[in-house]
């Protein structure tokens, strides 16, 4: 059975172009006993999204201010604490993981959406496991923390904030071309990504099967 997303009765800001593409990639689990980790929830509202649409799954949140939503089911657990903080996301990870599913929609900001990518990606996400990135877009807005407007360099693209997160992510899809043997650096190794899906808002990463 698949469900579709519909945010009309949550608070959420997730719109209809986001919720299609989490379709996509989430219908074929949703019947699945899925463990979900959201980083960023403000309200609560999207946890109450995912315990819903998820049917058998276990929701998780991590938000750096404190909130309590209703959720009679207790299918639902809240950590308060940052996402770049390594000993929270290590009792979140301990305590629920592996995670099927990883939603980072908190800082948006590259730096600490880099800490908290890699040692989630690497320690708590499953084999096959997706992790999404929402809102990679503001690295092109001058009026964000580590953003800036549009622009491209001499040999190179624009790099800034989340947008240059993404382009390191590609990197990452490449390595095993990176580290060919006789071509690239060594010493090779495979990509730790099945695959990268990039569309405007969001990125999907696909661990790779072991």
């Amino acid at each position: 059975m698949t469900r579709i997303l519909d945010a009309s009765q949550y608070d959420t800001d997730k719109g209809p172009a986001y919720l299609r593409n989490y379709d996509r990639f989430f219908g074929p689990l949703c019947e699945q006993p899925v463990r979900l980790l959201e980083l960023g929830v403000r309200t609560g509202g999207s946890l109450l999204l995912w315990r819903d649409y998820f049917h058998n799954g276990v929701i998780a949140g991590l938000d750096s201010e404190p909130i309590v939503v209703d959720d009679p089911t207790g299918r639902i657990r809240i950590y308060c604490g940052r996402q770049e903080d390594h000993a929270v996301l290590d009792r979140v990870g301990s305590e629920l993981g592996p995670f099927d599913i990883i939603v980072d929609d908190a800082s948006h900001i590259a730096a600490y959406t880099r800490a908290s990518f890699w040692h989630l990606f690497d320690r708590y996400l499953k084999p096959g496991g997706l992790f999404v990135i929402e809102d990679w877009g503001c690295g092109y807005w001058d009026s964000w923390p580590d953003g800036h407007r549009y622009e491209t360099t001499s040999g190179g693209g624009h790099v800034h904030g989340m947008v240059g997160l993404v382009k390191e992510l590609i990197d990452e899809c490449g390595m095993g071309d990176i580290t060919l043997p006789g071509r690239g650096i060594s010493p090779g190794r495979l990509s730790k990504f099945e695959a990268l899906h990039v569309f405007r808002g969001k990125v999907f990463v696909v661990k790779a099967p072991r």
